[in-house]
């Protein structure tokens, strides 16, 4: 997993910065699907769900300026 990242000032940086972290995961989830590797895949699945809830949250917040 890659350090914290300093959001700064910026409103949407959170936003940014758990939109990459869910990419990260789903790349890494389609590489082990094209390895053939299922139980990395099972592994990286709830880790990609995580990842696109958090994104999806911090997401929201930024369209309804909360």
């Amino acid at each position: 997993m890659t350090p914290e990242f300093s959001h700064g000032q910026e409103i949407r940086a959170e936003e940014i910065a758990l939109h990459q972290k869910f990419l990260d995961a789903m790349s890494s989830l389609r590489a082990a699907e094209a390895d053939g590797d299922e139980r990395e895949a099972r592994r990286l699945r709830p880790a990609v769900e995580r990842a696109r809830a958090r994104w999806l949250k911090a997401n929201k917040r930024v369209v309804r300026g909360d």
